[in-house]
């Protein structure tokens, strides 16, 4: 079952000290250092380069999606 915009909000309405909203942050945070670490590598070739800085922007969307969630908003494509 999916769950509605309003279910999401209120599953990550817990305080930022929640151990689950912690370590959820830690991962993302990490794989985006990760990806924008890789995408300046400078051995890349361009075509490397775009994949790894299109990993860390779809990981910079997803944490906007998961703040605007957390704040009551909502987010369109144009936001991100």
């Amino acid at each position: 079952m999916k769950l509605t915009d309003e279910q999401l909000s209120e599953a990550l309405s817990v305080s930022e000290e929640h151990p689950v909203l912690k370590a959820m942050g830690q991962l993302i945070d990490d794989t985006l250092r990760d990806e924008v670490h890789n995408a300046i590598i400078p051995s890349l070739s361009a075509e490397d380069r775009a994949y790894n800085a299109g990993r860390a922007a779809a990981i910079k969307d997803l944490i906007a999606q998961i703040s605007a969630l957390r704040n009551g908003r909502e987010l369109t494509s144009g936001q991100f």
